[in-house]
């Protein structure tokens, strides 16, 4: 398995020993329960100088985890902090990120500049090195080996394995959205031939839909030997590369189990603080443009000046963290939600009731309880890969909470039968939903909630995984 962040972080404790916790990479809840089971190497960068110091106190720095009884190891990865800055804040979160997302403003961004270019060459340093880290594992194994990789950070990787073994079966993962062909080629031309032809040194590559599936299929056509748009088949240097859609899921039992824990139950009594009497709109985010945050409560502003007798009767509760703040663009993001947060609260707050209740920092146990506590949920997303927020939430709703989703969140193509659909632009619409929600009757959110959480049970993580296996065992 190799993604950017590992499934754990070291860090130092107050006493100078290092500690342990879970990674904080968006997969590695998904990935850490197979990887235990099964056993193997995780490799990923080593993020901080704790991880450092751990990594070099064991040989070829591979750790064991857990320390007393290993069921895997973390071979974490030293680079060059300026390069890898280059190729993380740079080249990735300044810059790639916002291609696969729709996010430029294409007036002004991007400026393909000197920076750019220079953070091309350490991105594909970065691929380099975790090449390197994975040839010299497969070689130093007696069994067959299948190679993992995850996500956008690697996507010339592969093709560096590919020289040094012919017949290595190698799968990747995507886990954003893949852009149209015509939005891809916004990158010069030779980052896009070799990020494509590095996608093409796998044998098996997933996304999370068919529209990111046909999306990359299509950008493949101007590098491959032939695509074949029924069976999702690419032909490339004598290879077939089988392209598949895996929609990521939830643990269910996981959740419901946390959601009945001591600490969950202590978070509850916040939320039902906050909630009183009021009909309770609930989104959990990072700070992130694509979750379209500001337009959200814009809706919400506007959906108080059409219906002013809902006044004192809704509160939006928001959590969240702050997201990548050394790129500019997310800086100022944060401060313009802040700001929309305090204008609605300066107009509308009266009588001890405001209107918004924001909680950054947020633990997930307080975010579980809102998720059992809420009447609404609201995911707008601009583009998302997935966005398993609305399948968490409805998993442990306990209040027949309906769910707004738009249509450009990865999400949608399984909920959307079971919830109130939006143009995630459309600020209009999304007042109208919001209004839809707060009159709609008990029986129909009660019956909605309940077909939400059949789709999410009949596919979870368990199911997505298996898939997956399922077709790399018809393929290896």
């Amino acid at each position: 398995m190799a993604s950017n962040r590992g499934p754990v972080e070291f860090f130092y404790e107050d006493n100078d020993k290092i500690g342990m916790k879970i990674g904080a990479g968006g997969i590695v809840p998904t990935l850490l329960p197979f990887m235990e089971k099964n056993g193997g190497t995780w490799v990923a960068s080593a993020m901080t100088d704790a991880d450092i110091e751990m990594a070099g106190r064991f040989p070829g720095n591979k750790i064991p985890i857990p320390l007393e009884e290993p069921m895997l190891n973390v071979q974490l990865i030293r680079l060059d902090k300026e390069k890898y800055n280059e190729f993380y804040n740079t080249f990735n979160n300044s810059f790639l990120w916002f291609i696969h997302h729709y996010l430029l403003n294409l007036t002004y961004t991007p400026e393909i500049d000197e920076c750019i270019h220079q953070a091309w060459q350490s991105y594909q340093y970065v691929n380099q090195k975790f090449a390197e880290k994975i040839v010299k594992e497969v070689n130093s194994s007696n069994e067959e080996t299948l190679v993992m990789l995850h996500d956008i950070h690697l996507q010339t990787c592969p093709s560096y394995i590919r020289k040094k073994f012919d017949d290595i079966f190698l799968s990747q993962f995507i886990h954003i959205p893949w852009p149209q062909p015509d939005y891809f080629s916004i990158l010069p031309h030779y980052m896009e031939k070799s990020i494509v032809e590095g996608l093409l040194s796998n044998n098996h590559i997933g996304f999370h839909i068919e529209r990111y599936v046909k999306n990359f299929l299509m950008t493949c056509q101007n590098y491959a030997d032939d695509v074949n748009f029924k069976n999702n088949i690419v032909h490339y240097d004598g290879r077939e590369i089988f392209v598949r859609n895996y929609p990521i899921s939830v643990d269910v039992k996981k959740l419901t189990e946390f959601a009945k824990s001591e600490e969950v139950l202590k978070q509850e009594q916040y939320v039902k603080k906050i909630k009183g009497n009021n009909f309770l709109i609930y989104r959990t985010e990072r700070m992130d443009p694509s979750k379209n945050i500001i337009r959200g409560f814009k809706a919400y502003d506007l959906f108080f000046q059409n219906h002013p007798e809902f006044k004192g009767k809704v509160i939006f509760f928001i959590t969240g963290v702050a997201s990548r703040e050394n790129v500019k663009e997310y800086r100022d993001y944060k401060m313009n939600v802040n700001s929309i947060i305090n204008e609605i609260n300066g107009k509308y707050s009266k009588d001890g009731w405001k209107p918004i209740v924001s909680h950054f920092k947020a633990e997930y146990s307080l975010v579980t309880a809102a998720f059992k506590n809420y009447d609404c949920l609201l995911i707008n997303s601009i583009n998302d890969g997935m966005n398993i927020v609305p399948k968490e939430g409805s998993i442990v709703n306990e209040n027949n909470g309906v769910l707004i989703i738009s249509e450009t969140t990865g999400a949608y193509d399984e909920l959307k039968e079971n919830a109130i659909n939006i143009n995630a632009l459309d600020i209009t619409e999304t007042a109208d939903a919001i209004y839809k929600a707060v009159t709609m009757k008990h029986d129909q959110r009660k019956k909605r909630l309940n077909g939400l959480k059949n789709v999410i049970c009949h596919y979870d993580v368990y199911k997505w995984m298996g898939e997956q296996f399922n077709d790399i065992q018809k393929l290896f």
